[in-house]
């Protein structure tokens, strides 16, 4: 059984809201928009390294590709990529969410019925990821997964086979360990709701105990290559927005304030020194994406034409590359991803490919980034993903059945 029909963006509606007040609206529009249903599909993608609070000693078992559980109701599904060849795709129908995971490249998956979470406190048949469902999730690891039940946070650090307790599972510690990887998140991080770590080694995780660097809540945080940690705080439009930047493990910050007429729509860094942000404007006016070379200390308007291809993603690609997803060729349902890349600094973007069909996900994480695809080139329900690190080359990816 498949029955999976991805929803692509309604473009027109995201350009009006960027360019419009509420890009607080947009994000809340583009976060639902990042489920994908066994009816109605669409993905969301966010990588990190492996996390668990207690040893494991396996990998869950593998099964031959089974069919996903009957659907009743509103059921959604997220996959998230944990690195290039791993995944986990994630399936809430009501209050009960399963998960499956593949180590190579989606050529088998394990089986769902061996990965579940059913909550106890959620209301059944809310429509999943609803404000009043109750329940949320977020793939950490490769093993490690998070589950909120009507607010009340569980972990599972064995695939999903066993759950405990978050708040006495994550390690509070000042600063992140050496060994650890911070959490990338995006679209506000629900239901992360403060930078977390992860040692891939012995799978804890980590919170930090200082107070976080804006009274603002969290809405992104990307781990660059050489571990220093960019985030950005915000609430709705109109009310500002905080960058901030750790070269010393979550230890202190540098932070800017991004002002009150305009949003943070992402923010990356290459190193510890340098990163970029791209803002919306509150009220007219475009895009833009601004560059600092001393660590956030001072920014400056890269120059780059993005008006008329507002990225939904960016990222940095494993060469030091800006790559960033946007709205291709084709009108809805149907209009296709555009991968654009700057390899100048952030002052010039070309189209490094266009490929599948545009399904409102997260489709980037450090170092990589993918597009959603069909093996017979049409823009119907994609059956793979293609990956790259580099905007040149590709590896196909399959998506569990």
């Amino acid at each position: 059984m498949s029955g999976h029909e991805f929803s692509g963006f309604d473009v027109d509606a995201v350009t009006e809201a960027v360019s419009q007040p509420s890009l607080d609206e947009l994000r809340s529009n583009a976060r639902s928009r990042r489920h994908r249903s066994v009816a109605t599909v669409t993905t969301a993608l966010v990588a990190l390294a492996a996390l668990a609070v207690v040893p494991l000693l396996a990998e869950p078992d593998r099964a031959a590709p089974a069919d996903p559980p009957t659907p009743s109701g509103a059921q959604f599904s997220q996959l998230t990529l944990t690195g290039p060849d791993s995944g986990v795709d994630v399936r809430q129908d009501g209050c009960v969410v399963r998960f499956a995971y593949t180590g190579d490249g989606g050529r088998s998956w394990s089986d769902w019925d061996a990965a579940r979470f059913e909550g106890t406190r959620c209301t059944a048949g809310t429509a999943a990821g609803t404000p009043g469902s109750g329940t949320d999730f977020f793939v950490l690891g490769e093993r490690s997964y998070l589950v909120t039940d009507s607010g009340l946070a569980h972990i599972s650090t064995d695939y999903g086979r066993t759950w405990q307790d978050a708040a006495s599972a994550i390690v509070a510690v000042p600063t992140f360990p050496a060994t650890a990887r911070p959490v990338l998140c995006g679209f506000r991080c629900a239901p992360v709701s403060e930078p977390l770590a992860v040692d891939p080694s012995s799978g804890t995780v980590y919170r930090l105990t200082a107070r976080a660097p804006s009274w603002r809540p969290l809405f992104s945080l990307y781990p660059a290559a050489d571990g220093s940690i960019w985030a950005t705080y915000r609430m709705g439009s109109t009310q500002g927005s905080t960058v901030a930047r750790s070269a010393d493990r979550g230890a202190t910050w540098t932070t800017w304030e991004v002002g009150d007429d305009r949003d943070v729509i992402a923010a990356v860094g290459i190193d510890d020194q340098e990163g970029y942000v791209l803002t919306a404007p509150t009220a007219g006016g475009g895009v833009r994406l601004l560059r600092t070379t001393d660590g956030a200390k001072t920014w400056t308007d890269t120059g780059a034409e993005l008006s008329d291809q507002i990225p939904y993603d960016l990222t940095v690609g494993s060469d030091g590359s800006l790559l960033a997803i946007t709205a291709g060729g084709g009108t809805e349902p149907d209009r296709r991803a555009r991968l654009l890349v700057s390899r100048d600094d952030g002052r010039h973007f070309t189209v490094a490919r266009e490929y599948g069909r545009l399904v409102g996900s997260v489709s980037v994480a450090p170092g990589y980034v993918w597009l959603f695809g069909r093996d017979d080139g049409s823009t119907g329900e994609p059956d793979h993903v293609l990956v790259t690190t580099d905007a040149t080359t590709w590896t196909r990816f399959s998506l569990a059945p």
